[in-house]
């Protein structure tokens, strides 16, 4: 009887508690109605080079679902991709699983998101060298000059019809691959503090939240995160479908209809185990059956049997273990042990959650630090590679002076090779001229011999023969008296 009762007070306790968890927009929730569809809306044109598309999806907060606008985003640093959240159903909950930076872009429940989210992957542009090349054929460069792109048309076979959520009644059937399993277990990197400004805005904006706009959000994709206001702030064109009744109710009505003061009893906290593709309470055998609240059974959820207690507001629960009523004087020793346990659990319960609260604040603030520290490593990286590039251009330009260097030194070389050669060239010149005056002086100086040599032989036929005779007589013999050649 102790249990019962213990089990029952736990079981409240466990429908009232969620109420202060759901405040955070960075904790993992799960909610019992599924989100509304996705709107249909055009991507803003991208701001600058170097941004990354961000798909828009349904948060919750408060007891509604809200919507977060697409919009493009800097990467926490270069070579990283962006994984969107997305809901999916985990054991009579649908849970949203939060998105991520990585190396890779992980399994994201098969959640057509467009724009490169075509439900696996992105295909939207990929990083080279560390710049990001950008699809022509899927971004929206509007009237930006975006040099690193490529066209590459997507032919994607997933029938486009704007569910937000995996698995479960009426979600997308799909399950992460081998590929996608092993990028879940790499490390991730949590939303830059621009994205977590741009949920608080959206969670900030009455027009925002599904009840308000009915799926149709009057800012559905904005060109920067935070930016709700502008010339680039693109509202839906229409929803991506009927709502259910709960979302066509006022802020009013839903308060009244809440049990526990007003307090939403259909929302809990994750445990912080994101749902892995893993089939749900509805696929498992002997498994308890999960609790129908989505939006086409809101009127029998309270008469339906389900796996967790309903409480009805109009009528007192009847108890088979119900105490009887004490006497006068006399005081029940169940109900002090009932409530002792009561209180002993809501201390553990609060305990529980001032612990939690404590994790979560030193989860973000070591998320923070992680963040400032990877952005340090970041800038000196880019830091390093500046100096890089700056020495690499000095190397080149050194190598450049080097080679004028070279070039003109060659050049002066040539040009003395050809004053050389031009010279030498002139000398041999001149030496021939030299030659040929020499062999013409040489065969005038012949030719002058040979005219005194003919002249010569003239002069000595033209002579008497006795004075030939005394010419020819040989230079050495005496001349003979003409008396003694007479005798």
């Amino acid at each position: 009887m102790n249990g019962s009762h213990f089990t029952r007070a736990a079981l409240i306790f466990c429908v009232m508690a969620p109420a202060a968890i759901v405040a955070r927009a960075d904790v993992n929730i799960s909610v019992s109605f599924a989100p509304p569809p996705l709107p249909v809306y055009v991507q803003p044109p991208i701001p600058d080079e170097g941004y990354i598309w961000s798909p828009g999806y349904w948060a919750y907060a408060e007891g509604d679902y809200y919507w977060v606008p697409g919009t493009w985003v800097r990467p926490p640093a270069v070579g990283l991709f962006w994984t969107p959240g997305y809901w999916a159903w985990n054991n009579g909950f649908y849970v949203f699983n939060r998105g991520y930076w990585g190396q890779h872009v992980g399994f994201y429940g098969g959640v057509n998101y467009g724009y490169g989210y075509g439900g696996s992957g992105y295909q939207g542009g990929y990083w080279n060298r560390g710049k990001f090349f950008y699809n022509r054929s899927i971004n929206n460069f509007g009237d930006r000059r975006i040099t690193n792109v490529y066209n590459k048309t997507v032919i994607n076979n997933v029938t486009v019809n704007n569910i937000s959520y995996n698995g479960g009644n009426g979600g997308v059937n799909a399950r992460p691959s081998s590929r996608e399993r092993n990028y879940s277990r790499e490390k991730h990197i949590a939303p830059t503090s621009a994205q977590q400004q741009h949920v608080r805005a959206a969670i900030g904006d009455r027009e925002q939240r599904a009840s308000f706009n009915q799926g149709r959000p009057p800012v559905a994709a904005t060109n920067r995160p935070g930016q709700f206001k502008g010339n680039d702030v693109v509202p839906a064109r229409a929803a991506g479908g009927p709502l259910p009744e709960r979302f066509r109710q006022n802020d009013g009505q839903r308060q009244q209809d809440r049990p526990n003061g007003g307090r939403p009893n259909d929302v809990r906290a994750n445990d912080g185990r994101p749902n892995d593709g893993r089939p749900d309470a509805a696929q498992r055998p002997n498994a308890a059956a999960p609790v129908q609240l989505n939006s086409a059974r809101d009127s029998a959820r309270d008469n339906a049997p389900q796996g967790r207690p309903q409480f009805d507001q109009n009528r007192p629960r009847q108890r088979d273990d119900q105490p009887r009523p004490q006497r006068d004087g006399q005081r029940d020793p169940q109900r002090d042990q009932v409530q002792r346990e009561q209180q002993l659990q809501q201390q553990r319960e609060q305990q529980g959650q001032a612990q939690a609260r404590d994790q979560q604040r030193d989860q973000q603030q070591r998320r923070e630090q992680q963040i400032q520290r990877e952005q340090q490593v970041q800038q000196q990286r880019e830091q390093q590679g500046q100096q890089q590039r700056e020495q690499q251009v000095q190397r080149e330009q050194q190598v450049q002076q080097q080679r004028a260097q070279q070039a003109q030194r060659e050049q002066q070389g040539q040009q003395r090779r050809e004053q050389q050669q031009a010279h030498r060239e002139q000398q041999v010149q001149q030496q021939r001229s030299q030659q040929q005056q020499q062999q013409r002086e040489q065969q005038q100086q012949a030719r002058q011999a040979q005219q005194q040599e003919q002249r010569a032989q003239q002069r000595e036929q033209q002579r008497p023969p006795q004075a030939q005779h005394e010419q020819r007589r040989p230079q050495g013999e005496p001349r003979q008296e003409r008396g003694r050649d007479e005798r």
